[in-house]
């Protein structure tokens, strides 16, 4: 791997973050300070980092300041039997209390870390400061216990409890992070993407969290199952990244105002550190402050992407689709479109965690990026529900999303629409905002038949915003909103690099509306309607940009309720149709319509749309077939890699489910007579074939060209193959 630079990237990273840490030391405190919008503080997390850097520098300056480090950080633990997180953290030492309950596992992941690094560095009062911090927040997590839906936190749980338990001599709680892992994979395994899925903060710590765990486990079988959670999560990333872009393409499950606007951060580190590509760090005026979080971690941790997947990361062949789902009980699934010029991608409805599921306010759910030339080389759009004009105060302040949703997308087209959650406050303004960075007051925007000279303009309902955006065109076409008093408008602003299309429910004085204040009981009538439609286009498709404009004049589109509160909303364009219905009651999905054809969505897919290239494939189905090659597995969670041009195929069983195994391509056959949790690998350039798997293999058979080596969970069994028998098939009896 040093050959391909990321040694000397990891190396640039390490000293980048030592020197920030170094910089933000506050001797007095003993901790290192976060300066922040609303004042400095001092973060436990940030200081058990700088202490890493200490001890791998190793003077006895350097180790007693870690020393020092430790003792605060102690400090900051509750210690009180009564306290009902006894053994969690606060935050910042300022903190009156535990108040982020996630505070425990990010600081015992820096505790191991330090038990692996530095231990014997360090006197006995440090090592049974560490001790004593471990144990309780073990005992912590294991109360905590969340909910697998939890993605990072779940996996961070798993991690913590496994590397803590086989650090402390504590079995107990490393079976337990066994088996915590083990009802992860169940639980995604039913949907098929991580349930937090596509976050641009959240999927590098699950990342991180993996390859910790499978680099430094005792356990082979749990190293085996944290690497393919992290090959999961990678995959899951690679699908949707927008290599010329260097985006992270939506919809987003969790995403603070660095990842909507395509800022850097935790997993675009990550990214740098892989590809090189210097467009992962570029910085952004959307986002002046930048949030590289994890500079030291990033550098010192082994990341497993596979080379499969690394290609992925580093270019595409478009047009490029990605449909996956999220979570099948509750409907969601997430679907993104990627051409040369933009990145559209959406989710089906609102992202919940828990059972039943809390609605979080930070999702991207809509959320399209296009190419610019001018810095910082690409724009952004995204949806948001806002009551009482709430969002962004100042650089680091976020814009919270305060509707639920329900959408349908085909490719580079899309509905949206959004109702209220309950509340019990009075409001002054309910309104959907679509807003884009990147195009201000000077870009080209018509509205119906008029080019647009001047803002504040007011709309009606179905009149296109049409927008010359880079190497893309946009169409946004609000519907009738439910006036719910007032006489609620439809309004486009722009200024400062923004545009925004205002689509309000309610503008006036502040008031209560008992319809929604629990939406049920005797005055509930269903919830407010509030849609747009959403098409866009690479430049190069049309003649011009009138030639696009006359193409959405050209659109038509039905929006009808009928007795049982449904709402159906239809867009046609250009030979393109898509369809949505769903309950104003609830608003959940009903149906989904593409070109006429009822959408169900699968568990994974991606590639090329046109075909060729790399194309992968997540199912149950018995059968995949895919660029050329078949997969028989049984039903069990099962995902197929094939890329016909790399001649590259990768199988996973991520289950314990046990099937017979049936891989064939152009040139190999792979067959197995019970295969479980596990994968297999054809490299038919380099003549490799690598199955690892967890627990009994059964018998192994293959036919694959003259020289090829296979190798079983590490091992090369090359020649411990049988004779080739008359079709040239050669069997493994060895496990």
């Amino acid at each position: 791997m040093a050959g391909d630079g990321i040694d000397e990237r990891a190396r640039r990273l390490y000293d980048e973050g030592a020197r920030l840490l170094e910089e933000a030391w506050d001797d007095e405190a003993g901790l290192v300070r976060h300066v922040a919008q609303h004042g400095a503080f001092h973060d436990g997390r940030a200081s058990l980092a700088y202490a890493r850097v200490l001890l791998r520098r190793g003077s006895a300056d350097d180790i007693a300041r870690a020393a020092r480090i430790i003792a605060a950080v102690a400090e900051m633990q509750e210690t009180r039997e009564q306290d009902a997180h006894y053994g969690n953290f606060r935050w910042f030492s300022e903190d009156p209390g535990v108040h982020d309950l996630n505070a425990v596992e990010f600081i015992l992941d820096h505790l191991n870390a330090l038990w692996r690094e530095g231990i014997a560095a360090l006197g006995d009062r440090a090592r049974a400061l560490i001790e004593r911090m471990m144990a309780l927040g073990l005992d912590e997590i294991d109360r905590l216990d969340v909910h697998p839906s939890y993605t990072n936190i779940a996996l961070s749980d798993v991690a913590n409890s496994v590397l803590g338990g086989e650090a402390l001599g504590a079995p107990q709680f490393a079976e337990r992070g066994a088996r915590r892992l083990a009802e992860w994979f169940e639980f995604t395994n039913r949907s098929g993407a991580p349930h937090e899925y596509n976050s641009p903060t959240y999927l590098a710590v699950d990342i991180a969290r993996m390859a910790a765990l499978a680099g430094h486990t005792l356990d082979d079988d749990v190293a085996l199952r944290a690497r393919v959670a992290e090959e999961l999560l990678w995959l899951h990333a690679a699908a949707h990244v927008h290599p010329g872009m260097a985006q992270l393409a939506g919809p987003h499950s969790r995403s603070y105002r660095d990842g909507w606007t395509g800022a850097g951060g935790y997993l675009k580190l990550m990214l740098w550190k892989l590809t090189g590509d210097d467009g992962w760090r570029r910085p952004t005026p959307y986002y002046p402050r930048g949030r590289e979080e994890g500079h030291t971690g990033v550098a010192m941790e082994t990341l497993h992407c596979p080379p499969y997947i690394a290609a992925w990361l580093r270019e595409k062949r478009y047009p490029f689709e990605c449909v996956e789902t999220a979570d099948a009980a509750r409907g969601i699934d997430i679907t993104t479109y990627l051409r040369e010029g933009f990145a559209l991608g959406t989710a089906s409805a609102s992202y919940g965690v828990g059972e039943p599921p809390e609605f979080w306010p930070g999702p991207n759910s809509v959320l399209l990026h296009f190419r610019r030339d001018a810095a910082p080389g690409y724009g952004t759009l995204l949806a948001r529900y806002i009551v009482d004009d709430r969002g962004d105060p100042g650089p680091d302040g976020d814009l919270w999303d305060e509707g639920v949703h329900a959408c349908a997308q085909h490719r580079n087209r899309a509905i949206v629409a959004y109702g209220l959650r309950p509340r019990l406050r009075g409001a002054h303004s309910c309104k959907l905002s679509v807003r884009a960075l990147g195009i201000d007051e000077h870009a080209e925007v018509w509205a119906g038949g008029r080019r647009v000279a001047a803002y504040p303009l007011r709309l009606e309902p179905g009149e296109p915003v049409t927008i010359a955006a880079g190497a893309a065109y946009v169409a946004l076409i609000p519907l009738e909103p439910t006036d719910m008093g007032a006489g609620a408008p439809i309004e486009l602003h722009a200024g400062g690099g923004l545009l925004a299309l205002d689509i309000y429910n309610y503008a006036g004085p502040s008031k209560s509306f008992w319809e929604h204040r629990s939406q049920a009981g005797p005055f509930y009538k269903g919830n407010v309607r509030n849609a747009f439609v959403l098409e866009v286009a690479d430049a190069a498709d049309f003649a011009d940009f009138a030639a696009f404009r006359a193409h959405i004049a050209a659109a038509r589109i039905a929006d009808s309720v009928d007795e049982e509160y449904v709402r159906e909303i239809a867009y046609e364009s250009g030979g393109g149709a898509i369809a949505l219905r769903y309950s104003l009651w609830d608003m959940r999905v009903i149906e989904r319509r593409c070109g006429g054809v009822p959408f169900a969505a699968p568990m994974g897919r991606a590639g090329a749309t046109g075909g060729g290239g790399a194309q992968w494939a997540r199912s149950r189905d018995s059968m995949i077939e895919l660029a050329g090659a078949t997969l028989l597995a049984g039903r069990a969670p099962k995902w197929l890699f094939a890329d016909a041009d790399a001649r590259r195929y990768v199988f996973v069983n991520p289950s314990d489910e046990v099937n017979p195994l049936w891989l064939e391509t152009p040139a190999t056959i792979v067959e197995c007579d019970a295969f479980g949790f596990g994968r297999v690998e054809v490299d038919e350039p380099a003549g490799t074939i690598a199955v690892e798997a967890s627990g009994e293999i059964g018998a192994l058979r293959i036919r694959a060209a003259d020289g090829t080596r296979l190798a079983i969970n590490g091992s090369d069994v090359t020649d411990a193959l049988l004779a080739p028998d008359a079709a040239g098939v050669r069997e493994f009896r060895g496990l």
